[in-house]
């Protein structure tokens, strides 16, 4: 008996060991989570200075930590460190802000973590009202103004400058009208070079200087005259100073007519309205620039005009010329024999005056089938010959048609969203 409880004693001894044992060795292999760390808070600000109408950037996604993403900080802003919270804790690592008055700012970020704790960082921001100084006037105009005797390949120049060293650039007008048309935007040179001129004949431009704050100063309006030659005559050619495309010349009746289309400014895709923006845009029948070359270009109303809608406006026409009136279109058709009664009625009217008209008829005028553009595409190139007249009303505007196999001339309002030929004719002395 005293055998049997010493060996149940020393059976309850080592299960008390082992589970000892067990213990211990648990306790020794299991770690410790690492204690949370507080997160490290760091921002920039864009500008670093400005003035009350900026508002400044303030970019926290520089900030850190070891524990949590980026994503699951929270931040907030005191923008004058005067310890009051102007913004509430929030996700977003980009915060704006306008300052109301000069002075320098310290402005604090606060981080927190999802463990609640927080990291604070602090930097300075300048504010000033000073303001930016538009450029100075555009002077020392070569050729001088009033100059005579200038060469048809005169390189026109001018001095500017910019009270603040703002970079400049210039928008240049030029033209043989007293309101010269505008001919290069945004350029950086403060030179030009118009193209080969007309002898014989009086130039005006001016100068807009532009600086990058939105800033902008008109030059005054100058003049010269060019040397050589006699004054220009109706039948000679005629060279656009704006690009040095040359235009035939045609006398029917009293007025004298372009006997070529149109063409001026930068091709834009058949997808794009042409717009409002300062530059001549044209479309090129399907968007190939070849046939902006033989046909001319197709322009919208609107653009055609250069967004106005006075009668007998210069438009995209050069400087002395301008587009022509639903009237002049009249007087045109009955130069060529097309009885009073009939120029005033719409639809297809006359008899033989539209072979008369189109290329290779007995008046000059050449017109040509360059087709139309409508809704984004374009139309029946080698069939009709389609032309604005400077005239409408609403969304409508006077128009003429030619037909390569019709003898008559067509008269109709069509959309001004349609875009078709133009032919300028001669302001008159």
């Amino acid at each position: 008996m005293k055998n049997m409880i010493s060996r149940f004693t020393l059976i309850i001894l080592s299960t008390l060991l082992v589970i000892s044992f067990n213990a211990c060795d648990k306790e020794t292999n299991e770690e410790e989570p690492p204690a949370n760390t507080a997160p490290a808070a760091s921002f920039t600000v864009q500008p670093p200075s400005g003035g009350t109408n900026t508002n400044f950037l303030f970019d926290a996604s520089g900030s850190s930590d070891v524990q949590d993403a980026l994503s699951a900080l929270q931040f907030r802003w005191d923008y004058e460190n005067d310890g009051t919270w102007d913004t509430q804790y929030s996700n977003d690592t980009n915060s704006h802000h306008k300052y109301t008055a000069e002075g320098t700012y310290e402005v604090k970020l606060e981080v927190k973590d999802t463990g609640g704790l927080t990291g604070q960082a602090t930097k300075s921001v300048t504010v000033t009202d000073a303001q930016n100084n538009p450029p100075d006037a555009p002077g020392n105009p070569s050729p001088a103004n009033g100059a005579t005797g200038v060469g048809i390949n005169q390189v026109l120049s001018w001095t500017c400058t910019d009270p603040d060293g703002d970079p400049l650039k210039y928008d240049v007008y030029f033209g043989i009208s007293n309101n010269p048309a505008i001919v290069a935007s945004d350029i950086s040179a403060s030179t030009y070079d118009p193209g080969q001129l007309q002898e014989n004949t009086t130039y005006y431009w001016k100068i807009l200087a532009k600086d990058n704050q939105g800033n902008s100063t008109p030059g005054s309006l100058w003049e010269f005259t060019s040397t050589g030659g006699t004054a220009f005559v109706c039948g000679n050619p005629f060279t656009d100073p704006r690009n040095g495309k040359q235009y035939p010349t045609v006398m029917i009746g009293n007025a004298c007519w372009m006997a070529k289309n149109m063409d001026i400014g930068a091709m834009i895709d058949g997808s794009q309205n042409q717009s409002n923006n300062g530059d001549i845009e044209k479309y090129c029948y399907d968007n190939i620039e070849l046939n902006c070359t033989s046909f001319g270009g197709l322009y919208q109303w609107d653009e055609m005009m250069q967004y106005a809608s006075d009668n007998g406006i210069q438009g995209i026409c050069p400087g002395g010329w301008h587009i022509p009136t639903d009237v002049e279109y009249m007087e045109l058709e009955m130069a060529v024999g097309m009885p009073q009664s009939e120029v005033i009625k719409t639809g297809l009217r006359g008899t033989d005056e539209g072979t008369k008209l189109k290329e290779g008829g007995s008046s000059g005028f050449e017109g040509l089938m360059g087709g139309y553009y409508s809704g984004g595409q374009f139309f029946s190139k080698g069939s009709y010959g389609t032309f604005f007249s400077a005239e409408g009303s609403a969304n409508l505007a006077w128009t003429r048609y030619l037909f390569n196999d019709m003898d008559q001339v067509l008269r109709d309002k069509y959309e001004k969203s349609f875009a078709m030929s133009v032919r300028c004719v001669k302001d008159a002395k």
